[in-house]
């Protein structure tokens, strides 16, 4: 090659250097922008396709309860029957106690010596040795007792008998209801994305399980009917005792023994009591109703919780790179368990300021599964590939059931309720 063709041929080279290194770096640019986009694409072949969210909800309502049929309240004392003989009964407005006899009425083998119906002394001699009578008591006898009561004058309204009676009240249908309010619970959800229509739009099938709990009670009063049964025990005043009135404790009816001289001997030695026959006569008992006489006050509870399955498909768009929308909706499923008790009393008709009521607050369970809907609206915020924040609203509607304690019933309505749920998110 002679010298002037090796200037010509470095003179054409540098004049095309400018353009085949503009080309070079043109082809570097692109390239990078491919490899770019490749490296995307397969990372979005891994991206996580199961989500685990656990978080909490507040709803705005946790039911509506009606308590009704309420006012009943059972007779709170059993009497023994009459076959039963001689035994203690216990009334709403008086006792009749179990009667014995006394150590000085009976010898050392526990023989009496005193003579049934009728009346026995004891003496004592005085200084002077004369026998003075200090004690003159009614005997025992078989069949009656010395040892009762009465709490009103109203239980002698029938000539030689005494009246004992026990109330209890029937409900005319009275109810009253009471709403929840807002309340809280836990959840856990799991959802598996199925598929996508383009680079933000992804669709899921989600299920959960959520608890929330139940308690609602009421306070109040309602009319109720007043039944009453009275049975009637004859006394005996043979032995010259006054006939009983008022509020009556055998117990209690002794006056003072005098000698001839009008010395009192013993200020509580002449017993006045009148005996009580322990059985009543059946052709005299008596039942009555007596429609809005009662007043029932009373406290009413329905407690438990119910968890909630939900199951359906789950939509999801990407607002931007670390922000997405999310919706869902499907079929939910409760399972509830709750506890019904009450308390219900109203005012013995006799003693003024005295209750009859339940002994303790009477209670019942019951279980029951509902059937409804749910849906969620929720914003998610991932922090990074794995973890996430969401928020959002929450809406479901359940159906009801009723649940028995004795004559009432509590009709517990979940019903529809909205709220919020806010929680964390994890993919994997």
């Amino acid at each position: 090659m002679t010298l002037r063709l090796l200037k010509t041929v470095s003179l054409i080279a540098l004049v095309s250097l400018p353009a085949w290194l503009s080309a070079q770096t043109e082809t570097t640019g692109k390239e990078e922008e491919r490899l770019e986009a490749l490296a995307r694409s397969e990372g979005e072949m891994y991206v996580p396709k199961t989500k685990l969210s656990i978080g909490f909800r507040m709803l705005n309502s946790g039911g509506n309860v009606t308590f009704g049929n309420l006012g009943t309240v059972p007779s709170i004392r059993e009497i023994p029957p009459n076959s039963a003989g001689a035994t203690t009964k216990s009334y709403d407005n008086g006792n009749i106690f179990l009667d014995a006899l006394r150590a000085n009425e009976m010898d050392a083998e526990g023989k009496q010596t005193s003579t049934p119906g009728g009346r026995y002394q004891l003496t004592a001699t005085a200084e002077d040795g004369t026998v003075v009578v200090t004690d003159d008591l009614v005997s025992y006898t078989p069949g009656l007792t010395r040892d009762w009561e009465t709490l009103t004058d109203k239980q002698f309204g029938r000539a030689g008998y005494a009246a004992f009676s026990n109330y209890s009240t029937v409900s005319e249908g009275g109810s009253v209801s009471q709403e929840q309010g807002a309340n809280a619970g836990a959840e856990f959800q799991i959802s598996r994305e199925l598929g996508r229509g383009s680079r933000t739009f992804h669709w899921s099938l989600m299920a959960g399980i959520t608890m929330n709990d139940i308690n609602s009670k009421a306070a109040g009063s309602v009319s109720a009917t007043l039944k009453t049964h009275t049975d009637y025990y004859a006394y005996d005043v043979s032995n010259g005792q006054p006939v009983p009135s008022g509020v009556y404790v055998s117990a209690n009816q002794f006056t003072e023994i005098v000698n001839d001289d009008g010395v009192q001997i013993n200020p509580f030695g002449l017993e006045l009591a009148a005996p009580l026959s322990v059985v009543s006569d059946p052709a005299l008992s008596t039942d009555t109703e007596l429609l809005g006489a009662a007043t029932v006050n009373g406290r009413w509870q329905v407690k438990g919780y119910y968890y909630l399955l939900r199951v359906g498909p789950s939509l999801r768009t990407q607002l931007t790179e670390r922000l997405n929308l999310t919706a869902s909706l499907g079929l939910a499923g409760a399972y509830a368990g709750t506890r019904y008790s009450a308390y219900q009393a109203f005012m013995n008709p006799d003693v003024p300021d005295q209750v009859i009521a339940t002994a303790d607050p009477i209670t019942s369970t019951a279980s029951k599964f509902l059937t409804g809907y749910f849906a969620d609206l929720n914003l998610e915020w991932a922090a990074n590939e794995t973890v996430g924040l969401f928020g959002g609203v929450t809406a479901q509607q359940l159906g009801d059931y009723e649940q028995q304690l004795g004559d009432s019933v509590a009709k517990i309505d979940l019903g529809s309720a909205v709220g919020l749920r806010g929680g964390i998110s994890i993919r994997f």
